[in-house]
């Protein structure tokens, strides 16, 4: 029960995106260039959801099976003041050292630009995922 009481979701409805961002901040672009370094034939197929963090001051995107070290310039580098402004300080994206993940993940939803944080486990395995989680004990394997 308690990995449901972790599994925390802050909506950000005063924090929209532009559909495009990850485009914006070379998301899509960073992954074609390993795709390349692959030599892979196959394309990327954008998805839906994009998560971004920090670690330290270097910028992170994650979506799917794609991790990406993303350059840290405008406008992707003014997120995290702009989560903490709009939490009041609360919540984080960023983490104190590069070697360890922040508390939050910001959930960008391309469909609509809306925004939110989750809890950094969380969130991740949703950007991550391919399939729906169908059972709550599917969550206790975090």
């Amino acid at each position: 029960m308690s990995a449901i009481l972790d599994n925390v979701l802050i909506p950000l409805p005063s924090l929209t995106l532009p559909r495009d961002y990850a485009w914006r901040v070379r998301f899509i672009p960073a992954v074609d260039e390993q795709l390349r370094r692959l030599r892979s034939t196959g394309h990327f197929n954008p998805p839906r959801f994009y998560g971004y963090y920090f670690q330290k001051k270097y910028p992170v995107g994650v979506s799917g099976n794609w991790v990406v070290s993303l350059e840290a310039e405008p406008p992707l580098t003014y997120l995290p003041g702009l989560v903490e402004e709009l939490t009041n300080g609360q919540y984080s994206i960023s983490s104190a050292s590069s070697d360890e993940m922040p508390d939050f993940l910001l959930v960008h939803d391309t469909h609509d630009g809306s925004c939110w944080l989750w809890r950094f486990i969380y969130g991740l395995r949703f950007v991550e995922s391919s399939e729906p989680i169908h059972r709550p004990d599917d969550l206790t394997a975090l």
